[in-house]
């Protein structure tokens, strides 16, 4: 039985906000977003690798129908229903990048990229607004592909393929729809490269559906002679600093074989066939045709392959599988393998903008590409705290002014492991300004807007956040224009005129009168005292 290849794999922000977001919100810097489009070319690469190998599996299993279309029927039939199917899902892929690819001006001329890779508003119109239709479309779709591909197969062979099958959308978790976490504020080159990605799983699960089906046709009489190497990983996608696995195992391998495994360098007996595969190599000497070989531990019949992802790239390897031939000497199954060391994002995305205010609660998105929402923490690094919301969102409460950071953090491989940084600016909320019941900030004033005021209102102006000051305390007095004395200042505690301020508005205040409010006193969010401006009145009639 063939064995499958496994290869590469965010509540929308107040509209009020939604252009300082997509400005300042996301801090996303250039080698992260070159790094995703090198992770996409290197996909983009396996992809046609994938195609042209299930191509030539058509082929081969076409001529076999032909020579015996009674014993290949069942198996043409279904893998033609797999490649319609691959077909269909392929292409709405395509569309999509193709689409988001044309939203972001397209592809530069000389130097590959997409011209706007950073814009991170068009995944989220095309799959996450509109109530998410699009994305819930496309989840349905992936799933809807996935069961259709698993049901072409029975018994033991369907079970396999479905715990192994890499094309399938993961939960989001913390309540999030799948499209929200996956589209939601996400730079249009991490969209794209995560289609390509899908498209990559979607083509490893066609090869193996049809790899299986063809290897059913002769499987009772156990004939190993169209025996090939298969690479099996959980991913090709591997961040910088965790090692990649594989296991290597012979497609269609009989029970009573010991598989041996290798990695090493091919020498000049291993060439590729016309087709883009490796032939099968016999020998009468159990001699590897490597240089340099090492051995592969091997459980169950399958090669446990482990190697290092320290350096950010493409990575490739080379190697076979040895086995005894069914009469006499050996039998050894080239294979090829590799995958894609990238290095850690982390995403950390303000609500509000990417500042963060003394004395306000500073709403946090804290996310890392690939790791679920329930592996992912985040700590505070600077004067202030750092609380986790029902929701699971985070708000940042600095207490001095300064810079500060997130740090982020993800369980990775059972381990935690530091994912990025982000700077942020804590700043004090600015003064607000005084006024007379929120309308009047002085000069001319009748005297029936006089007497019918009632206290002194501080007014935050020309910020975008709700902000609530305190008036503490503050004085008043009057000029009056027939003797041009100031009376003594009135101190009144709280923002409402007592008793005494009433008084001289009411009943002896006129008209070419000047009334003064001065000192006065309020409190901020974050419960420090402050002095703002004085009022001064010209009433008039």
């Amino acid at each position: 039985m063939s064995n499958l290849k496994l290869t590469p794999r965010q509540k929308m922000i107040n509209m009020m906000y939604l252009v300082l977001t997509a400005i300042l919100a996301l801090n996303v810097s250039a080698e992260v977003l070159n790094a995703f489009k090198t992770v996409n070319d290197g996909i983009s690469t396996s992809n046609v690798s994938l195609q042209s190998k299930n191509a030539d599996t058509y082929s081969i299993l076409s001529k076999q129908y032909q020579k015996d279309s009674l014993k290949a029927k069942e198996a043409f039939i279904k893998a033609d229903k797999a490649k319609v199917l691959s077909a269909k899902l392929y292409a709405l892929l395509d569309q999509y990048k193709g689409q988001m690819i044309k939203d972001a001006g397209g592809i530069d001329n000389l130097s590959g990229k997409i011209k706007r890779d950073d814009d991170i508003d068009i995944a989220t119109r095309l799959f996450v607004e509109n109530n998410g239709k699009a994305g819930k479309d496309l989840k349905l779709k992936i799933d809807s592909t996935r069961l259709e591909l698993l049901n072409l197969l029975d018994g033991t062979d369907r079970a396999e393929a479905e715990k192994s099958m890499p094309l399938k959308t993961d939960e989001a978790g913390d309540g999030k729809t799948w499209e929200y976490a996956k589209f939601n504020l996400v730079p249009v080159v991490a969209a794209v490269t995560l289609l390509s990605k899908y498209q990559n799983d979607l083509l490893s699960a066609e090869s193996h559906i049809i790899e299986t089906l063809f290897g059913g046709i002769d499987r009772d009489k156990h004939k190993v002679d169209k025996m090939a190497a298969m690479v099996m990983s959980p991913s090709s996608f591997v961040l910088q600093g965790e090692p990649y696995k594989a296991d290597v195992m012979v497609a269609a391998y009989s029970s009573t074989q010991h598989p041996e495994v290798f990695i090493g360098q091919f020498n000049q007996s291993v060439k590729k066939a016309e087709h883009g595969n490796y032939p099968m190599i016999s020998s009468t000497s159990d001699a590897l045709p490597l240089l340099n070989p090492q051995k592969v531990e091997v459980e169950g019949g399958s090669g446990k392959i482990l190697m290092p992802g320290n350096a950010v790239g493409n990575k490739k390897y080379t190697g076979v599988v040895r086995v005894k031939a069914p009469n006499e000497g050996y039998e050894f199954y080239p294979f090829e393998g590799e995958y894609q060391v990238a290095p850690k994002v982390a995403v950390v995305s303000p609500k509000m903008m990417n500042v963060m205010y003394i004395g306000l609660d500073n709403s946090l998105d804290v996310s890392v590409p690939g790791v679920a929402a329930s592996d992912v923490s985040a700590e505070f690094d600077g004067q202030g705290k750092l609380v986790k919301s029902a929701d699971g969102n985070y708000i940042a409460l600095p207490s001095k002014p300064g810079h500060v950071k997130i740090i982020v953090k993800a369980k990775v491989n059972g381990r935690d492991m530091v994912m990025g940084t982000q700077e942020f600016r804590a700043k004090i909320v600015p003064d607000p300004i005084s006024t007379v019941d929120g309308a009047y900030d002085g000069g001319k004033i009748s005297i029936a807007k006089m007497k019918a005021s009632r206290a002194i209102i501080p007014k935050v102006v020309n910020f975008d956040f709700q902000v609530h000051f305190t008036v503490e305390s503050y004085k008043m007095s009057f000029r009056s224009h027939k003797d041009n004395n100031i009376s003594l200042p009135i101190t009144v505690t709280g923002p409402i005129y007592d008793t005494q301020v009433k008084d001289i508005i009411e009943h002896r205040l006129q008209a070419g009168d000047d009334v003064f409010f001065d000192d006065i006193i309020v409190r901020g969010p974050a419960g420090d005292r402050r002095k703002i401006n004085s009022l001064i009145f010209a009433v008039t009639l």
